[in-house]
């Protein structure tokens, strides 16, 4: 009689816990206790301009959920009158703030977008619609603010940024013919005499380099100090050695044309890919990328870093360097074709299958191609 009565007791503590955790529930999360994002800074109508250096400042307020949560606030942009089908999201962050989009990353996102409905683009203004989701967890629909429309005029091909060549051992010094077109660049994205870029040497930075203003010998400048390793800046000169003091795979540099000061935002020995696959580098090293190039219609090397994997669907990832998040490549610092994972910058895929990803480093703002086998 006893067990019985234990038993009971057993099955209505049990009763009892179930029903509290579904009225916490309740409590938790309450549709009607939702407050929405506000958006505003859109303009009315925008003309995007390949070679101007301009940014459009995007705001909006927090939500609330009516109890202390993480919420993912996603910009999205989509075709006026679709019902924000195939929207296309701009920035997605847990934190507080506003986005500042480069016109450059806001005309590729267009050319996205319209890819998805198989349209062609021309250079005529477009009605676009903006709102902010907010997503709690995969659980909950998302809740969304008002909705902000303008006016764009997209525009076709890359812009033209004011650049410096990188001769050296690792492009043969430009050959042949001197041509330059080998060379990798820094980029001077505001046009403010400051120019800076990721280059990758592969193990040849060591050999030797210069920086020319353009595309040929008539100015060069480098360096006969060798005698500090990896040094974070130096002070180019004319009538010079070789730049011999680095020796690592890749650098991020800044130069200053105006004091001919060389600096090193950053370096690394090695990139990969982490993600789902190996458990974001827990279960297994990143799967590493190399150094390869290819040629442009214009003769000019593209060069790019390459890795084959295969990748389940829903499968997100990014792109770093040794192995750590010092340096990495998300959603929001590239351009070009690929899918995003929704939230904290990543990129994923849909489908199971064997993927080629080539990320475009040496340009103004990084390309990724992601290309299913």
């Amino acid at each position: 009689m006893k067990i019985v009565k234990y038993i009971s007791a057993i099955c209505l503590s049990l009763l009892i816990f179930s029903a509290c955790e579904s009225d916490l529930d309740k409590v938790y999360y309450n549709e009607s206790e939702v407050t929405p994002a506000v958006l505003s800074g859109i303009a009315d109508t925008y003309v995007l301009d390949a070679n101007k250096a301009q940014t459009i400042a995007i705001k909006w307020t927090n939500p609330q959920a009516g109890y202390t949560a993480q919420i993912t606030n996603s910009l999205q942009m989509a075709l006026k009158g679709k019902d924000f089908e195939n929207a296309i999201t701009l920035y997605s962050s847990t934190e507080e703030g506003s986005y500042d989009i480069t016109t450059l990353d806001l005309n590729s996102k267009i050319m996205t977008l319209f890819k998805s409905y198989e349209m062609e683009v021309t250079v005529e203004p477009y009605d676009f619609e903006f709102r902010i989701a907010s997503s709690i967890s995969d659980a909950v629909d998302s809740f969304y603010s008002n909705i902000e429309s303008a006016q764009i005029t997209p525009f076709i091909g890359e812009p033209e940024y004011p650049k410096v060549y990188l001769p050296g051992a690792y492009c043969d010094w430009g050959n042949p013919d001197d041509s330059f077109k080998q060379c990798q660049l820094l980029f001077s994205a505001n046009d403010d005499g400051i120019y800076e870029g990721w280059v990758v040497f592969g193990n040849q930075a060591k050999d030797g380099w210069k920086i020319s203003p353009e595309a040929s010998w008539k100015t060069s400048w480098g360096t006969d100090d060798v005698t500090e390793k990896n040094p974070a800046s130096i002070t180019l000169a004319t009538s010079t050695g070789n730049i011999a003091c680095y020796d690592k795979y890749s650098y991020k540099f800044s130069f200053n044309k105006a004091t001919l000061e060389l600096s090193t935002k950053a370096s690394a020995d090695a990139w990969g890919i982490a993600g789902t696959h190996n458990d974001w580098g827990n279960a297994a090293a990143d799967t590493p990328m190399t150094l390869a190039f290819e040629s442009e219609a214009s003769g000019n090397r593209a060069y790019y870093l390459t890795a084959t994997l295969d990748l389940k669907a829903d499968n997100a990832w990014k792109i770093r360097a040794d192995n750590k998040w010092t340096n990495s490549f998300g959603t929001n610092d590239v351009e070009g074709e690929f899918e995003e994972a929704g939230s904290d910058n990543n990129f994923k895929v849909s489908e199971n299958g064997t993927y080629t990803i080539k990320l475009y480093f040496n340009k103004a703002k990084a390309k990724l191609i992601v290309t299913k086998k």
